[in-house]
């Protein structure tokens, strides 16, 4: 068995940093002022991190910065650097990362710091947490719907190190991939304001939008998530660190949940697997502490069940509001070391650590003792007091005179100036800020992109007369009886998109349908890391890969990050406005201007969870809102996922400015259209667009956020 397990707990403030490390925690993730995924949370300033940074080191324990959003291009260049280099300086352990630009902007500038990949990267496989292990990550979140198999699999297959989910609030969207908020309400889970519509009730219906039930429910509000009778399982599965959520909560919740935790880490390690049990009193504890309707364990075994849903409420209830005040025995870092004290000469003290660090410390003299000669154990009494330090001198050597006087205030001086040099984090400065480069890439006119999700769509494009490259989705290629060929037409390009998601259930399938078709596609579209580590492991040409929605370069830095990797061909993100968009490099982009942007993507099913499923593969059902909108939820079997798309499509293609962006291409996606309206739409698109010939759009859409964006 490892030696150690990690219990990681949330802080929204310095006062419930403290209360967590006391009630055992063996590290605390907190947000910054600027850019966490928290921003409602107090979070801290930089003299409160410094003071929580040196109270958890002192205990020899550490602390770890969110970073966790997608930032842009004035933020990365006017703030971060200051930003991180004041928690650097003063010894942060690591930061947790959403943003390949940030992530490789750390890199470059505080090379001694550790990279977290944030669960906001949707890590769901081996093949993206390889990609991030290669870049750096020192470990990776893994996706909260990730079965023990599949956290076991990354474990063996990857070598990296793993944080999983094991208490707290579960979002029903995979992290990273939820923008329902964001064009609902303007409110970006991206960046730190999710507005939780997935907690409000909904009206389910049927394909002709009547409604299921006679009254609304909670179809997307899961109970939270609990692993405190897993802990052993989790342990056998490789995972390092258990991470507690919660950054919102307050001090009597996490302080309850962090120290029945410890307890139990505590016994794993003691008794082993075999034996572990948990006593029903912490059961009830962690009732009390507060839950969402209850909790669950389900993704542990399971891809999804209606069991993790509470339809009736989804109020956070909360008993115990008392924190629990710790008494946690503190674990100090052990030295080793030699005193020598010779008579005539100065005191000398060399102290070492298990890691081979040496320091030779001196001061003073040894004089003759005219009464009372100094005895080791007097020397020992203040030599092996540790303080407040992280370190504590344990194991020393004596060289002592015979009837030799030392002042005990040079013992003093000698442990403290010990104790300070091991406390003292030896890492590298921060490298000088350097402001970004502008990397050359080849402008050119746009081409038109048209992606596509059934048969009936294709037939309504094939026919249309101005030049195009052509998106087969996952729900076309992916599927039992594809013929690449049903979909050729003379001279245009074909592109297939890989999942948005992709676990083990699907990366057969996946690799064994592109080796059947490689040499009729041109190209790939991805969102994920996933899909990059897979597309990697298959050899395909970093030239032949697109960047799709879910693959986000919000900043010029995310951009060249990617491009310096060998990648090419980007994606304007949904949630930039027409000025950010401006100032972002886009000639190898591409922009969307007609489509039914997804909100969410879900392992739990709609379908299956609500009602026995007797509807057929990629059928559609909707959820009405208080507003009366209907979002579409169309079910994906073959790879077991739900999507939800938003109640009315994406429209741009009338807007003068798009030509002005530069962007490559300009693409059209289809997704829950009928044959009768995609061929509507591109009428519309021919004659707007490329004649110039009609300027109004005759049917309900949004302009997403081409003008308000997202804070």
């Amino acid at each position: 068995m490892k030696k150690e397990m990690e219990v990681l707990a949330p802080a929204g403030d310095i006062k419930i940093f403290k209360s967590a490390i006391d009630a055992g925690a063996d590290a605390v993730y907190f947000g910054g002022d600027l850019f966490g995924a928290r921003a409602s949370a107090k979070n801290f300033t930089l003299d409160e991190a410094k003071e929580a940074l040196s109270y958890a080191h002192n205990q020899n324990k550490k602390a770890y910065l969110t970073v966790n959003t997608l930032l842009k291009n004035t933020e990365i260049e006017k703030n971060l650097y200051d930003y991180i280099r004041g928690y650097y300086e003063n010894g942060l352990d690591g930061v947790i990362i959403q943003d390949f630009g940030v992530f490789q902007f750390i890199k470059s500038y505080f090379p001694d710091i550790e990279l977290h990949a944030s669960t906001q990267m949707n890590l769901s496989s081996v093949y993206g947490a390889q990609f991030l292990k290669e870049q750096g990550a020192k470990r990776i979140v893994t996706a909260r719907e990730l079965s023990l198999q599949e956290i076991n699999r990354i474990h063996t297959d990857v070598g990296i190190e793993i944080e999983a989910f094991v208490h707290g609030a579960l979002c029903v969207c995979y992290s990273g991939n939820c923008l329902m908020s964001s064009f609902i309400g303007g409110r970006s889970g991206n960046r730190g304001r999710c507005a939780q519509p997935c907690r409000l009730p909904y009206a389910l219906c049927d394909e002709k939008k009547t409604p299921l039930d006679d009254k609304e429910k909670f179809y997307l509000s899961p109970k939270d998530l609990w692993g405190i009778n897993d802990l052993n399982r989790l342990y056998d599965a490789g995972v390092y660190s258990l991470k507690i959520e919660g950054r919102l909560k307050n001090a009597a919740y996490v302080t309850n949940v962090v120290s029945v935790y410890r307890k139990y880490v505590d016994r794993l390690m003691e008794i082993g697997s075999d034996r572990y049990s948990v006593d029903k009193e912490d059961i009830y504890r962690l009732l009390d502490a507060g839950n969402r309707g209850g909790f669950t364990n389900t993704y542990f075994d399971f891809h999804n069940s209606k069991e993790m849903l509470d339809y009736e409420n989804s109020s956070f209830v909360q008993k115990n509001k008392t924190p629990y005040i710790g008494s946690i025995k503190i674990q100090k870092h052990e030295l080793w070391g030699e005193l020598k004290a010779k008579k005539g000469n100065p005191i000398v003290l060399n102290v070492w650590d298990e890691n081979g660090r040496v320091v030779e410390l001196s001061v003073g003299n040894v004089e003759e003792s005219k009464s009372k000669p100094t005895t080791v154990s007097d020397i020992e009494s203040k030599l092996l007091s540790a303080g407040d330090s992280s370190y504590q001198l344990k194991h020393i050597a004596f060289d002592l005179d015979e009837n030799a006087f030392v002042p005990l205030k040079f013992i003093k001086q000698l442990r403290r100036e010990a104790l300070d040099y091991f406390s003292k984090q030896n890492r590298t400065k921060a490298l000088s800020y350097k402001p970004i480069q502008p990397f050359i890439r080849q402008s050119q006119n746009h081409s038109f992109v048209i992606g596509i999700s059934t048969f009936e769509q294709f037939c309504a494009v094939k026919h249309i007369d101005f030049p195009y490259s052509l998106v087969l989705k996952e729900d076309i290629w992916l599927k039992n009886g594809f013929d690449i060929k049903d979909y050729q037409t003379e001279n245009k390009n074909i592109f297939v998109s890989l999942p948005v998601v992709i676990r083990a259930n699907s990366i057969d399938l996946i690799r064994k349908t592109i080796s059947k078709i490689d040499e009729w596609v041109m190209g790939y579209y991805v969102s994920s890391y996933d899909g990059l580590g897979l597309l990697e492991d298959l050899n395909i040409l970093k030239e032949r890969i697109y960047f799709d929605q879910r693959l986000y370069t919000y900043s010029n830095r995310s951009e060249k990050a990617f491009y310096d990797l060998g990648y090419k061909n980007f994606y304007a993100p949904l949630e930039l406005n027409e000025k950010e968009l401006n100032h972002r490099y886009n000639t190898s982009s591409e922009l969307l201007v007609y489509g039914y942007v997804p909100l969410m993507y879900m392992a739990n099913c709609v379908f299956k969870s609500t009602y026995p499923c007797k509807s057929a593969p990629d059928s559609i059902l909707y959820l009405k809102d208080r507003k009366n909108a209907f979002f579409p939820v169309k079910n994906q079997c073959f790879i077991c996922t739900n999507i939800i798309y938003n109640s009315v499509p994406v429209c741009l293609f009338d807007i003068d400015s798009i030509d002005d962006f530069n962007m490559e291409r300009i693409r059209l996606d289809f997704t829950v259209e009928s044959q009768k309206e995609t061929k509507k739409v591109l009428d519309l698109f021919q004659s707007v667009y490329i004649k110039n010939e009609q300027s109004e759009i005759n049917m309900d859409y949004t302009r997403g956020h081409f003008k308000r964006g997202v804070e």
